[in-house]
């Protein structure tokens, strides 16, 4: 099993993601600080510190929010300690250890800690963990406690969460006076897996196993568990048990799942569970599961910018190719799982494909969850937006602008981890290999080697690999070949070189020297990207592509009525714009305006067609510029000759 490279020996300087990262340590950050504290009067309040410090004895109350609300807190530290590799910060990790100091208070003796449950019903901890979410927040737990122990050295959080962690061992195994169950939200597993890797405790990693192995096994734990409460398995409102096994992941065992069901986050944690557990253990069986799920996922179920999960109704997948643009539920954290989990797969069995899903969702279904200010979210995001719908139609559940903050407010501070911790995206590191994941202009320090990547994308494909120091020979350095490359050219220390395409990677091998240099040139060209013939949504329909980016068309640029354009396939332009959103690539194309007569609802009069220009902007920089119609997928004029079947 590969790795990445800790993120302490990795400097990003890129134009694109640097400034998001210092827009996340400068604003996001202390906003999320202070809406956890809801200092925040125009926002949902949180309630997460006041439940730890009713929790902890030092204020009265009863607990607010959401039972799982304590996870808002541990992704928050988790990405502020990710920004800590790159910009040491002595007052947040004051406050860091502050919060830490809280939770210590708050935790019981025997190491529990869920402030839900602490303050709401103690002695009816572990009784409902199909609903109430303790092993989801204590993973949480887990991944802020190692990330922080990564930035800082400091053990605080550590132990506080080896505590947790000790406390589920207890409670948890196979053992006959243990408790069987697993949790109804995943996020344990790889917790758990990643608290093995810095504490080398294998009854973590054995626990994590446990959980995965239990879930979907008959009986049903859950229905033994809601018996034991005195309940119905499955409450009649929430539908019948398959439905619910479905939602849960736990119809069938792990092992032998063949397709993503239930909530669309919930898979996306077990399946980078399943990868990292499986990784770790060598476990081909378990490994397999997860990646074929995830391939089903890409193949039949996924957004064209990387979301996933299509339906409001439990924020989950539904059938394959059932992608409904303005109802497209795409939960930001659904793309944020997906790619947790291709990352874990690439480390595993490198491949291109992964790397692609990873791009694809960060540039574009991730992105788009956070304004250009860094202040406002989107928790869904639509494809197709036309406000006053989504205001009147309130079988949508979509909203046309982003939010200060949300009740369930998991998606912001997952957003931030994410952006903060985006170099364990960029590069997977072998004994004697460097893959080149991501395109974004870093340098890597480390004892074998330093490495300065430059490169122009997302606005341009070239790349330049400087090695300013090798110690390890021979070596191979791989190159990610993107999908959406036109073409590629590849030079080694000033000529063009061919080198060796392995599963999607140009392959270098040999000694490096100093100053060797290697570049890429990935032709950018626009796409015209039309759906599977399956999709009912997009038939007569494309979407466009170019680079990384997929594109979408907003009301402010193009007028009201947006459905009505169609665009000639042909004369596209591209134009860099510094001064519009930041500095984007925008792209126009020549089309026309579709237009009726405005009396009467349906008419048998001709149509009229006005020329016009369509201008288009990447999709994550949607709604910055006011509420307005939005789409992605559009109608286009086709080409003068096409290919025919006879």
């Amino acid at each position: 099993m590969l790795n990445h490279i800790p993120l302490n020996q990795i400097s990003i300087t890129d134009s694109f993601f640097a400034p998001r990262m210092r827009l996340s340590e400068r604003v996001a950050i202390p906003y999320m600080w202070a809406a956890l504290h809801d200092q925040i009067p125009e926002v949902a309040p949180s309630g997460c510190i006041a439940n730890f410090e009713i929790a902890a004895g030092i204020r009265q109350g009863d607990f607010s929010g959401w039972w799982f609300q304590d996870s808002d807190l541990w992704k928050w530290i988790e990405g502020a300690a990710y920004s800590l590799h790159h910009t040491p910060d002595p007052t947040l990790e004051q406050k860091i250890d502050e919060a830490v100091d809280l939770a210590s208070k708050a935790q019981m003796a025997d190491g529990y800690l869920d402030t839900y449950y602490i303050i709401r019903n103690p002695e009816k901890r572990f009784t409902n963990l199909r609903d109430h979410h303790e092993l989801y927040v204590a993973g949480h737990m887990f991944e802020a406690a190692v990330a922080y122990y990564e930035a800082t050295g400091k053990v605080n959080l550590l132990n506080v969460a080896c505590k947790m962690a000790d406390c589920l061992d207890r409670n948890f195994g196979p053992e006959p006076e243990k408790l069987k169950g697993y949790p109804g939200h995943e996020e344990v597993e790889l917790g758990l897996a990643r608290l093995f890797r810095v504490t080398h405790e294998e009854r973590y990693l054995k626990l994590a196993l446990f959980f995965l192995d239990m879930r979907g096994k008959s009986p049903c734990y859950f229905d033994e568990e809601a018996r034991a409460r005195g309940e119905e398995p499955w409450p009649a409102h929430a539908g019948n048990q398959w439905k619910q096994r479905m939602y849960h992941q736990a119809l069938v065992p792990v092992r032998e799942q063949t397709q993503p069901v239930g909530h669309a986050v919930r898979q996306g944690y077990l399946l980078s569970g399943m990868a990292e557990t499986g990784g770790l253990l060598n476990d081909t069986d378990l490994v397999q599961a997860a990646d074929r799920v995830f391939r089903r996922i890409i193949s039949r179920q996924m957004y064209i910018t990387g979301g996933v999960g299509s339906c409001h109704e439990g924020e989950s997948f539904t059938l394959d190719y059932d992608l409904p643009p303005e109802r497209c539920y795409a939960e930001t954290c659904a793309s944020i799982a997906l790619i947790m989990t291709a990352i874990r797969l690439h480390r595993i069995h490198p491949h291109a494909m992964y790397g692609d899903i990873i791009e694809k969702a960060l540039y574009n279904g991730i992105l788009s969850g956070i304004s250009l200010d860094g202040t406002r979210y989107f928790y869904m995001n639509p494809l197709e937006v036309w406000p006053e719908r989504c205001e009147q139609r309130y079988d949508l559940h979509i909203d046309d602008e982003r939010q200060g903050w949300f009740g369930c407010a998991c998606c912001p501070p997952n957003l931030l981890r994410t952006l903060t911790g985006l170099g364990q995206y960029l590069y997977t590191l072998g004994p004697k290999e460097l893959f080149v994941d991501q395109y974004v202009s870093s340098s890597i320090n480390c004892s074998d080697f330093d490495i300065c990547i430059e490169s122009g994308m997302p606005w341009r494909g070239d790349v330049k690999l400087t090695i300013q120091k090798a110690s390890i020979e021979p070596f191979t350095i791989a190159l990610r070949i993107p999908s959406w490359a036109a073409s590629s050219i590849f030079t080694l220390n000033g000529k063009t070189v061919q080198p060796d395409i392995r599963n999607g990677y140009a392959e270098f091998h040999g000694t490096f020297h100093e100053g060797s240099i290697i570049t890429a040139e990935y032709e950018m060209v626009p796409k015209f990207i039309h759906a599977n013939s399956h999709v009912p949504n997009y038939a007569g329909k494309v979407a466009l592509q170019y680079g990384p980016m997929i594109y979408c068309m907003e009301e402010v640029d193009n007028g009201s009525h947006v459905w009505n354009l169609l665009a000639k396939e042909e004369s596209v332009s591209v134009r860099f714009e510094k001064d519009l959103l930041g500095g984007i690539n925008v792209v126009r194309i020549p089309g026309f305006l579709e237009q009726g007569q405005e009396e009467g609802l349906y008419t048998d009069t001709p149509l009229c067609y006005h020329e016009t220009v369509l201008t288009f902007i990447p999709y994550y920089a949607w709604g910055n510029r006011g509420k307005g119609e939005m789409t992605v997928w559009f109608r286009s004029l086709l080409r003068e000759s096409l290919p025919r079947n006879s």
